[in-house]
């Protein structure tokens, strides 16, 4: 009999050359009729079956080895797919010993108070320290984070929809550190979706390896509210205040021509602070019909008012008896001797009119009051740091008007540094029905994949299937995109009417995936997958 040489430390093969090198049916597609060196008789067919089914059970071992090693290796429990894509975390400096407002780049606020953290000793940190906070906002976030979605209910399991997810770090220098005992930060997260009854708050625990449930995230308990809701006492003191503002408009007084009639009027200076300043005011007719104003001047009247014209620089006053009525358009005049004194009460009262202009302005971008329940509680923050604006500014660049609707703030408490999640569990299968798969290349070559994904466009969540569950693998032709990731970080996927495609006959599906080639960060992917 002969002997093996067996060498037990040569390099492994990858899962993928073991796929691509154990297609038989290629193997033995080689051989031509007539070749040479067939051996003759019947011995060729025994050799050839021996080499065969050695081959065949030292290819199957080294691939047991290999894939027993994924198996009992326990893995990440927060597992991203692949070496290349992720959410990058933003970084933020905070002072220990002061209160600190963070307005993230989604429009997210944070505040960090004073003294709020710890070392692993729960010794006071002082000094700067470092926020590291990211957001997952979509399937393709949700998918690179590697964050698990799976959520058990008195033994039922389900999987996580989200309304948007979020991660916070803190160090100082290297040196991750902790919130102190008593200590919350705040987390008003924009969320795309504006459902403010289903949602729930979750903390992912990655010690006992699931998520926590905290609290309702609803309308009721005021912890989802619009970001842009009109806030009704705040409008109307904010209407009074403008219509008394606009009643001070200052009006310039022109100076009186000598040759014009004009009038002097005791009117009620409460009803028009914009003459009030001035002394010496009188009022002339704006056309010119000296017989009529000669006329109205010998007259007894009962009753003389003004209001204001259509045209701001004007008045009517309204001359009437029981018998007659007259109105005229004036302006308001003041002798050439009083002129420059008066110009120069204007000139203040302008400056004081454009300053009232400006913070009109401002609350017009906040006339749906983005930040007010906000700023009410850190009222000395908000207005020091110019929120309203940075905010509006955010929003004003980033959604069309018909979508900031849709835009609320979802309010995290959170007592402990790691992730958190606004979720509602949900069924991603109807069926329990499985499926044995087999995922293989545009050209027919098997794929080995470490990892694959189920998504559906309108439910932000994923569902993640591991290796070596392929044999009993859920499937339902409503699934928009799947996606296959290798164990050398390549991308496969498989979308819309190609999964429709998939023939489920016989319980055992082909799934032929395209190579995603280029895909740079999870913008190229939500391109790719029109997420």
């Amino acid at each position: 009999m002969n002997k093996f040489n067996i060498r037990k430390n040569r390099e492994k093969l990858s899962d993928q050359e073991i796929q691509q090198n154990m297609n038989f049916d290629k193997f033995i597609s080689g051989y031509t009729p007539g070749k040479s060196w067939f051996p003759k008789g019947g011995k060729f067919y025994s050799i050839f079956a021996s080499t065969v089914a050695v081959l065949t059970v030292a290819g199957y071992l080294i691939y047991k080895n290999q894939m027993s090693e994924n198996v009992t290796s326990e893995k990440p429990f927060i597992n991203p797919p692949s070496e290349i894509l992720n959410v990058p975390a933003d970084l933020f400096v905070c002072l220990s010993a002061e209160d600190t407002t963070i307005v993230h780049s989604t429009g997210t606020i944070i505040h960090v108070p004073a003294s709020a953290f710890v070392d692993e000793k729960g010794n006071d940190i002082s000094g700067p320290v470092q926020i590291k906070y990211r957001e997952f906002h979509d399937q393709a976030d949700i998918m690179v984070s590697g964050i698990p979605m799976n959520y058990d209910s008195a033994g039922a399991g389900y999987l996580l929809e989200s309304a948007g997810m979020f991660e916070l770090k803190a160090f100082q220098g290297n040196k991750p550190v902790q919130l102190k005992p008593g200590k919350s930060i705040m987390v008003n997260m924009v969320s795309h979706t504006n459902n403010s009854s289903d949602y729930n708050l979750y903390y992912l625990d990655t010690v006992t390896r699931k998520w926590n449930y905290i609290a309702e995230n609803t309308k009721t308990n005021n912890t989802c509210l619009p970001v842009f809701e009109v806030n009704e006492p705040y409008a109307q003191k904010m209407k009074a205040e403008d219509a008394k503002m606009e009643q001070a408009r200052p009006v310039f007084p022109a100076k009186a021509d000598p040759g014009e009639y004009n009038f002097v009027i005791d009117f009620k200076k409460d009803e028009f602070p914009e003459l009030a300043a001035f002394t010496g005011l009188k009022f002339q007719p704006v056309e010119k019909k000296k017989k009529l104003h000669t006329q109205l001047s010998k007259q007894v009247w009962e009753n003389i008012s003004i209001e204001r014209n259509v045209d701001p620089q004007f008045y009517d006053v309204t001359f009437s008896s029981e018998k007659q009525k007259q109105t005229i358009k004036v302006k308001p005049v003041v002798d050439d001797k009083d002129y420059n004194k008066q110009k120069a009460e204007y000139d203040k009262k302008l400056k004081l009119y454009e300053t009232f202009l400006a913070a009109k302005k401002r609350r017009e971008k906040e006339k749906k009051d983005s930040l007010y329940r906000i700023n009410k509680i850190y009222e000395a923050v908000a207005q020091s740091s110019d929120l309203n604006e940075r905010l509006n500014n955010f929003i004003d660049g980033n959604f069309m008007e018909t979508s900031k609707d849709l835009l609320v703030y979802r309010t995290f408490s959170i007592n402990k540094l790691g992730i958190w999640n606004s979720d509602k569990p949900f069924k991603f299968f109807a069926s329990d029905e499985k499926y044995s798969a087999r995922f293989v290349s545009e050209r027919n070559v098997n794929l080995v994949l470490k990892c694959v994904y189920f998504m559906k466009r309108d439910v932000n969540s994923i569902y993640r299937i591991e290796d070596l569950t392929y044999s009993k693998m859920p499937f339902a032709k409503n699934i928009d995109v799947i996606v296959g990731v290798g164990y050398d970080n390549s991308l496969y996927y498989l979308k819309d009417d190609e999964i429709k495609l998939v023939d489920t006959g016989d319980k055992v599906l082909e799934l032929k995936m395209k190579e995603a080639k280029g895909v740079m960060n999870t913008k190229d992917l939500k391109q790719l997958f029109k997420i």
